[in-house]
């Protein structure tokens, strides 16, 4: 017991620090646009780095979660994993080109959406992105789901460090700020150039049998869990989306900035949740309910005492965070943003690292339908609350939603996996 215990501190180190840094690239990559240009191109940046969220889950077709699923399986089997991950890149980049394609043919309708003129020029300059990023996806999570967190760990630094290095260097070169989205094409090909390499050193592309099974298991899987995944990620960005449709991109940027420093402080349950997923995957397929239940409630209440007072005291350090990044842009309006954000994340922090559960045990279609009521009720709030409260509106809605996940994530565990947690 000593030795998974250990691995797991260790991996957790790892990827707090690619944690802290990352967030710290984020929140670097919004002050940028916003001290080189201003909250309207934030605005710009952020909508359709949210259309590429989207877009960019519709390519993978939620076979990255398959290879999550099998790969430990198969290693706990004694057993290679490399038809599995073959199949699903197979299956990701034929998905892929498909959505490329179809985002070409209508790259103008997002800014017709949003009556956004900036995201009319920015978004086809992602569109090429999406077939690096699906290679990614699925990468990590083989890499995630043998437990090599180090390199999960550096290769989701990478991201932020390259999308800021590419946001900082476009800005110094007075591109316009519509261009700077096209980092997110380029931070995903660099990426994908060093991650394909040091894959090879684990994983055999050509595997000599069980290719055929492997693509028709990945094609179910990916097929049930992909509307559940799309929800998840669709879910992150909601406000964002909303937010284009009933204001300006000047308050969608001021509230992306609060919203990217919450995102940032998400990750901490995030990255919990990146260790903890293998490891409810082996005590499921071990000890079955009574096993994954000792695990689960001994952990929850482990990372409600850890995480709540990391994320609540950061509620009243962000104003000077604001004051040392020179954030002027209404200040005290993003930080109330921030701080009802932040609550409802703090809230619900028990609970954040296992909203994969339903999956990682091989229950896609719960998966779904566990995200589809947490989005819906995103949708709903947001909906409701946007029109007479504005950006404060959205922040409460998606901060009450986190309450309804977490409700939802006990009542489905208890009805289909008998886990009374």
């Amino acid at each position: 017991m000593r030795a998974p215990k250990g691995k797991f501190t260790t991996d957790l180190l790892w990827n707090a620090g690619a944690f802290a840094l990352s967030a710290l690239f984020g929140v670097l990559v919004n002050l940028l646009i916003v001290r080189y240009h201003d909250a309207a191109a934030l605005g710009v940046f952020n909508l359709v780095y949210a259309i590429f969220i989207l877009l960019s889950q519709l390519a993978v077709g939620g076979v990255h979660l398959a290879v999550q699923a099998f790969v430990p399986r198969e290693l706990a089997a004694g057993q290679r994993a490399d038809a599995q991950v073959t199949a699903s890149l197979l299956l990701a980049t034929g998905t892929s080109l498909l959505v490329m394609a179809l985002a070409w043919a209508f790259r103008e309708l997002p800014g017709r959406w949003f009556d956004s003129p900036g995201v009319s020029v920015a978004f086809p300059l992602v569109v090429p992105g999406l077939l690096f990023f699906s290679w990614n996806k699925v990468l990590l999570s083989f890499h995630n789901g043998a437990r090599r967190m180090r390199l999960f760990a550096v290769f989701q630094l990478l991201r932020f460090a390259g999308l800021f290095g590419g946001v900082l260097w476009l800005c110094l070169q007075d591109a316009p700020s519509e261009h700077l989205a096209i980092t997110l094409f380029w931070t995903e090909a660099a990426l994908s150039l060093l991650l394909i390499p040091i894959s090879l050193r684990f994983w055999r592309p050509w595997p000599g049998a069980g290719l055929r099974p492997a693509l028709r298991e990945n094609f179910r899987f990916g097929n049930r869990a992909l509307a559940g995944n799309l929800l998840l990620d669709v879910n992150t960005r909601v406000d964002v989306f909303m937010l284009g449709i009933f204001l300006d991109d000047a308050a969608v940027g001021l509230y992306s900035f609060a919203a990217t420093v919450a995102e940032g402080v998400l990750q901490l349950p995030v990255l919990f949740r990146n260790n903890i997923n293998p490891v409810l995957t082996r005590a499921w397929h071990k000890g079955g309910a009574v096993l994954l239940r000792h695990v689960m409630v001994r952990n929850r209440r482990a990372f409600l005492r850890l995480l709540a007072p990391l994320v609540l005291v950061t509620i009243p350090l962000f104003p000077l965070a604001l004051w040392v990044l020179g954030m002027q842009e209404q200040p005290m309006t993003v930080w109330a943003v921030y701080a009802i954000l932040a609550a409802g994340i703090a809230a619900t922090s028990g609970d954040q690292p296992f909203l994969m559960l339903f999956s990682q045990l091989g229950h896609p279609w719960t998966q779904t339908l566990f995200i589809g009521g947490f989005c819906l009720s995103n949708v709903l709030l947001n909906l409701a609350l946007i029109p007479p409260m504005g950006i404060h509106g959205s922040a409460l809605a998606t901060a009450l939603s986190f309450g309804v996940m977490a409700w939802l994530l006990r009542a489905l565990a208890r009805r289909t996996l008998q886990l009374h947690a």
